[in-house]
């Protein structure tokens, strides 16, 4: 009920406010502690005016706060997805992992899956198809200039072909980026513990795993996840206990 009410009041209050002065409102309240009031301000931001990776790190401070750690990791982890290299946000990752329970081991990468995923996580997948779309005006101006202008032709041919290789090595990127979201799920445990099971309503625990802990949804059934970790184990949960990033 004192949510609800929150909602209202705040709601009413900013309705006619334009982004930056519901942000400068919510990060007053922030600032005066009184977190519950600011995430509702900060959630309208987003329902409004759109994902914005800066207004879910503040969601994510404000989660954390209330002592709510799968809010905040959930949070972080969604503003990770628009901003993969910002500083602030894989440092509280970082630190929120320490607060959770679980502790599990990733699965050993090659190298060659090492220096892929690292330059995976260079810039957001918005960023990559920009660059294409920048690289390839270059290549075309450059086109133009070797067609007209018979000066410098051969610099020019080579200068279109590592612009052009650029170009190329960044949409691949960005479509199999694109493809690994589109295909791949991920959700954060909500719940204070969750066993998963060897079937929907099964008797037997295949693992269990605690609030903040990220999964990768394999299938869903009902209203049942089949989820694995990062250790590769699977098992079965109820969509209720988690949120998706």
């Amino acid at each position: 009920m004192k949510k609800i009410l929150i909602y209202i009041l705040y709601t009413a209050a900013v309705v006619l406010a334009d982004p930056s002065e519901m942000l400068a409102e919510a990060n007053r309240l922030y600032e005066e502690r009184h977190f519950d009031s600011a995430t509702v301000l900060y959630l309208e931001i987003l329902d409004r005016f759109g994902k914005n990776s800066a207004v879910m790190y503040n969601i994510s401070n404000c989660a954390y706060r209330n002592g709510d750690i799968g809010a905040a990791i959930l949070y972080l982890e969604r503003a990770k997805l628009l901003s993969p290299t910002d500083p602030d946000i894989l440092a509280n990752l970082d630190f929120l992992r320490t607060q959770t329970v679980d502790k599990f081991e990733r699965v050993e990468e090659t190298f060659i899956q090492q220096t892929v995923d690292s330059f995976q996580k260079l810039t957001s997948l918005e960023t990559k198809f920009l660059i294409v779309l920048v690289l390839s005006v270059l290549i075309t101006l450059c086109l133009g200039f070797t067609l007209f202008n018979a000066k410098m032709r051969t610099v020019k041919i080579y200068l279109m072909m590592v612009l052009f290789l650029f170009m190329l090595i960044f949409l691949i990127s960005g479509l199999a980026q694109r493809t690994t979201q589109k295909n791949t799920l991920r959700c954060v445990i909500t719940v204070e513990s969750v066993s998963a099971m060897n079937e929907p309503r099964g008797d037997k625990i295949m693992f269990s795993a605690h609030e903040g802990t990220v999964l990768n949804i394999v299938k869903l059934v009902d209203n049942w996840y089949f989820v694995s970790l990062s250790t590769g184990a699977g098992g079965w949960i109820p969509k209720t206990s988690v949120e998706i990033i």
